[in-house]
C-alpha cells in the first residue's frame, strides 16, 4: 500500500510523464486487440463457407524452374473447368484495385474480378440483392459490395442496389451485397468484387491467349468424390491441355490444396501454413486439405 501511494505522489508530480504512460498503455491494449483479432480471423476461426471440407485450390508448381503456387491463365482455366469429372463446379477470381470517383476525394479500394459462380461455390449468400449471372462474365459492368463497404460509403442504405460507382474511371451498377468476407481467404481490406475475370487491363487478348498466368483456381468436389480421387484425375487433364496447347503449356505439377492465400497466387502466404500436401505423382502433382 505505501509502494502505491508513493507511485501516486511521483505521477502527481509529473503530469506529462503520467499522460504519455496513460497514453502509451492505451495503445498498447489497443494495438494487441487489433492483433489477436487479426491472429483469431486468419488462424482460429473455420472457414466459413458451405461444406468447406469439399472446397480445394488448384496451382501449378514448376520443379524445374523452382516454382511453386503458380496461378492459372485464362485457357488453361477454361479446360480444366470444361474437361473435369471430379469436380462440382470450378471458378476463378484474381486481385484487383480499384480507384472510386464521383463523390468526393478519390477513393482507393481492394478487391477483385470474379467468375460468376465463386460466391455460390463457397456458399457465400448476399445480404442483399444477388449474385454475378454468367453473361455477366463478359458483358455489362456490375458488382457487389460488402457489408462494410455498405455501411462505410453508403450509411446502410437500403437503396443501394442499383445505385452506380465509378471504379477506374467506368459507372459500375451494384447489384448485391455480400456479408464481410474472411481474411483468410480474400485478404484484409477486400470490399468490392467485379465481374469480367477474363478481361485483365493492360493484357491484351494475344498474350491473354498464350497463356499468361494470373488467376486463382478454386473448385468443389463432388459428393462421394475423395481429395485421391480428384488427384488421380490431374495428370490426364493436364496432358490434354498440353496436347491442344503445346506452344502455352510448361512442364508443371498441378497441385490442389484447401484454405491456401489469395488471389493471383499470393494474396496472403502467411496461411500457407494452413494447408498440407499431399504428393501424388512427382511429375503432375500434388493435392491437400487445411487443417
Amino acid at each position: 500500500m505505501n509502494d502505491l501511494r508513493f507511485a501516486l505522489r511521483q505521477l502527481r508530480k509529473s503530469p506529462g510523464f503520467t499522460a504519455l504512460a496513460v497514453i502509451t498503455l492505451a495503445l498498447g491494449i489497443g494495438m494487441n486487440t487489433a492483433i489477436f483479432s487479426l491472429i483469431q480471423d486468419l488462424f482460429l476461426r473455420g472457414l466459413p463457407f458451405s461444406e468447406p471440407e469439399r472446397i480445394v485450390r488448384i496451382y501449378g508448381e514448376s520443379k524445374e524452374r523452382d516454382l511453386k503456387q503458380m496461378p492459372s491463365s485464362v485457357p488453361k482455366f477454361w479446360h480444366y473447368r470444361d474437361g473435369q469429372t471430379v469436380f462440382s463446379s470450378i471458378a476463378a477470381d484474381w486481385g484487383n484495385g480499384f480507384i472510386m470517383t464521383g463523390s468526393g476525394e478519390p477513393v482507393q479500394l481492394l478487391g477483385g474480378n470474379v467468375t460468376a459462380n465463386l460466391f455460390e461455390l463457397l456458399g457465400i449468400h448476399p445480404i442483399l440483392g444477388r449474385n454475378f449471372l454468367p453473361e455477366e462474365e463478359s458483358k455489362g459492368d456490375v458488382v457487389m459490395v460488402t457489408e462494410s463497404f455498405w455501411r462505410k460509403h453508403f450509411n446502410s442504405d437500403p437503396t443501394i442496389l442499383g445505385r452506380t460507382v465509378t471504379l477506374n474511371g467506368v459507372p459500375n451498377t451494384i447489384i448485391g451485397v455480400l456479408p464481410n468476407l474472411p481474411i483468410s481467404w480474400f485478404g484484409r481490406d477486400s470490399e468490392i468484387f467485379a465481374n469480367k475475370p477474363f478481361e485483365p487491363s493492360g493484357i491484351t487478348k494475344e498474350r491473354l491467349m498464350r497463356g499468361v498466368s494470373f488467376m486463382r483456381v478454386t473448385a468443389q468436389l463432388k459428393p462421394g468424390v475423395s481429395i485421391s480421387q480428384a488427384q488421380a484425375a490431374m495428370p490426364a487433364l493436364f496432358q490434354s491441355y498440353k496436347e491442344q496447347h503445346p506452344e502455352t503449356a510448361l512442364q508443371y505439377s498441378v497441385i490442389t490444396d484447401r484454405g491456401r492465400k489469395g488471389c493471383g497466387g499470393d494474396r496472403n502466404r502467411q496461411r500457407r501454413r494452413r494447408s498440407r500436401a499431399i504428393s501424388a505423382s512427382p511429375s503432375l502433382g500434388f493435392l491437400g486439405r487445411a487443417q
